[in-house]
């Protein structure tokens, strides 16, 4: 009979399948510090809204700031893996 198995085993099993890492487990100041990015961008992503309303160039502001604010998160996440962005 196969064994059965949690939607959570199912999930890992699919993200590795995937090529993404397992979840960490984040420290309180990482899971704060990533909170403050969201924070940071989402107001600065905001504020390009707001001034560039009918600009032509407001998707490829938004993009560069989502862009970023990816990259400051998943420097966080490799800190708690222990690797360094040299490593990627």
């Amino acid at each position: 009979m196969a064994e059965l198995k949690s939607s959570y085993e199912k999930a890992l099993e699919r993200i590795a399948g995937m090529g993404i890492d397992e979840p960490q487990n984040l420290t309180p100041e990482q899971k704060d510090r990533i909170a403050r990015i969201r924070a940071e961008f989402d107001a600065k992503i905001a504020e390009r809204k707001i001034l560039l309303k009918d600009a032509e160039e407001l998707p490829r502001e938004i993009g560069f700031l989502e862009r970023e604010r990816e990259r400051r998160i998943r420097a966080v996440y490799d800190e708690a893996a222990g690797r360094t962005a040299e490593e990627d």
